[in-house]
Protein backbone atom coordinates (compact mmCIF):
# COMPACT_ATOMS: atom_id res chain seq x y z
CA UNK A 1 0.00 0.00 0.00
CA UNK A 2 1.38 3.38 -0.92
CA UNK A 3 2.10 5.94 1.77
CA UNK A 4 -0.48 8.38 0.36
CA UNK A 5 -3.20 5.73 0.40
CA UNK A 6 -2.23 4.75 3.94
CA UNK A 7 -2.48 8.39 5.06
CA UNK A 8 -5.88 8.74 3.36
CA UNK A 9 -7.12 5.61 5.16
CA UNK A 10 -5.77 6.85 8.50
CA UNK A 11 -7.36 10.29 8.11
CA UNK A 12 -10.64 8.80 6.91
CA UNK A 13 -10.78 6.45 9.87
CA UNK A 14 -9.94 9.23 12.32
CA UNK A 15 -12.77 11.32 10.84
CA UNK A 16 -15.08 8.29 11.16
CA UNK A 17 -14.10 7.77 14.82
CA UNK A 18 -14.54 11.48 15.51
CA UNK A 19 -18.02 11.36 14.02
CA UNK A 20 -18.93 8.39 16.22
CA UNK A 21 -17.68 10.22 19.33
CA UNK A 22 -19.64 13.32 18.31
CA UNK A 23 -22.85 11.31 17.77
CA UNK A 24 -22.47 9.66 21.16
CA UNK A 25 -21.72 12.99 22.85
CA UNK A 26 -24.80 14.63 21.31
CA UNK A 27 -26.91 11.59 22.29
CA UNK A 28 -27.72 10.80 18.66
CA UNK A 29 -26.18 7.34 19.04
CA UNK A 30 -26.50 5.20 22.13
CA UNK A 31 -23.31 4.18 23.86
CA UNK A 32 -24.34 0.54 23.41
CA UNK A 33 -24.34 0.81 19.62
CA UNK A 34 -21.54 3.35 19.62
CA UNK A 35 -19.20 0.83 21.22
CA UNK A 36 -19.72 -1.54 18.29
CA UNK A 37 -18.87 1.23 15.82
CA UNK A 38 -15.87 2.34 17.89
CA UNK A 39 -14.50 -1.21 17.94
CA UNK A 40 -14.98 -1.42 14.18
CA UNK A 41 -13.24 1.93 13.68
CA UNK A 42 -10.42 0.91 16.01
CA UNK A 43 -9.79 -2.31 14.12
CA UNK A 44 -9.67 -0.45 10.82
CA UNK A 45 -7.40 2.18 12.36
CA UNK A 46 -4.97 -0.61 13.28
CA UNK A 47 -5.18 -2.03 9.76
CA UNK A 48 -4.58 1.43 8.26
CA UNK A 49 -1.60 2.05 10.55
CA UNK A 50 -0.10 -1.44 10.13
CA UNK A 51 -1.07 -2.62 6.61
CA UNK A 52 1.24 -5.67 6.66
CA UNK A 53 -1.07 -7.09 9.35
CA UNK A 54 -3.70 -7.61 6.65
CA UNK A 55 -1.22 -9.71 4.66
CA UNK A 56 -0.46 -11.80 7.73
CA UNK A 57 -4.17 -12.37 8.39
CA UNK A 58 -4.68 -13.21 4.71
CA UNK A 59 -2.16 -16.01 5.09
CA UNK A 60 -3.65 -17.23 8.37
CA UNK A 61 -7.18 -17.39 6.98
CA UNK A 62 -5.92 -18.63 3.57
CA UNK A 63 -7.48 -15.95 1.40
CA UNK A 64 -6.02 -15.56 -2.08
CA UNK A 65 -6.24 -11.76 -2.12
CA UNK A 66 -6.28 -9.21 0.73
CA UNK A 67 -9.27 -7.44 -0.79
CA UNK A 68 -11.33 -10.65 -0.55
CA UNK A 69 -10.52 -10.88 3.14
CA UNK A 70 -11.39 -7.21 3.72
CA UNK A 71 -14.70 -7.68 1.88
CA UNK A 72 -15.48 -10.77 3.99
CA UNK A 73 -14.64 -8.89 7.18
CA UNK A 74 -16.90 -6.01 6.16
CA UNK A 75 -19.72 -8.41 5.35
CA UNK A 76 -19.30 -10.09 8.75
CA UNK A 77 -19.42 -6.69 10.45
CA UNK A 78 -22.59 -5.72 8.58
CA UNK A 79 -24.20 -9.00 9.64
CA UNK A 80 -23.14 -8.33 13.23
CA UNK A 81 -24.71 -4.87 13.12
CA UNK A 82 -27.91 -6.31 11.63
CA UNK A 83 -28.08 -8.96 14.34
CA UNK A 84 -27.52 -6.36 17.06
CA UNK A 85 -30.23 -4.11 15.63
CA UNK A 86 -32.62 -7.05 15.30
CA UNK A 87 -32.10 -7.94 18.95
CA UNK A 88 -32.64 -4.30 19.96
CA UNK A 89 -35.82 -4.07 17.86
CA UNK A 90 -37.15 -7.31 19.35
CA UNK A 91 -36.50 -6.09 22.89
CA UNK A 92 -38.12 -2.74 22.12
CA UNK A 93 -41.19 -4.49 20.64
CA UNK A 94 -41.51 -6.68 23.74
CA UNK A 95 -41.20 -3.68 26.06
CA UNK A 96 -43.71 -1.73 24.00
CA UNK A 97 -46.20 -4.62 24.14
CA UNK A 98 -45.77 -4.89 27.94
CA UNK A 99 -46.19 -1.14 28.30
CA UNK A 100 -49.36 -1.17 26.17
CA UNK A 101 -50.82 -4.04 28.22
CA UNK A 102 -49.95 -2.34 31.48
CA UNK A 103 -51.46 0.92 30.23
CA UNK A 104 -54.67 -0.86 29.21
CA UNK A 105 -54.97 -2.46 32.67
CA UNK A 106 -54.45 0.92 34.34
CA UNK A 107 -57.05 2.57 32.08
CA UNK A 108 -59.55 -0.14 32.95
CA UNK A 109 -58.85 0.33 36.65
CA UNK A 110 -59.33 4.10 36.36
CA UNK A 111 -62.62 3.59 34.47
CA UNK A 112 -63.89 1.29 37.22
CA UNK A 113 -62.89 3.73 39.96
CA UNK A 114 -64.53 6.63 38.10
CA UNK A 115 -67.69 4.56 37.69
CA UNK A 116 -67.69 3.74 41.40
CA UNK A 117 -67.33 7.42 42.25
CA UNK A 118 -70.22 8.38 39.92
CA UNK A 119 -72.58 5.77 41.35
CA UNK A 120 -71.50 6.46 44.91
CA UNK A 121 -70.91 2.82 45.73
CA UNK A 122 -67.20 2.96 46.19
CA UNK A 123 -65.26 0.72 48.48
CA UNK A 124 -65.64 3.18 51.40
CA UNK A 125 -69.39 3.73 51.02
CA UNK A 126 -71.89 2.15 53.46
CA UNK A 127 -74.29 0.99 50.72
Amino acid sequence: MSLILQIVFLLGDLVFLGLIFLLIKRDRLSVRFGMLWLIFGGVWLIFAAVPWLLKVLRGVFRFQVVSNMVFTMLLAFVLLVLLTLSVAASLAARRLRQLAQSNALLEERVRRLEQQLKTGCGPDSDA
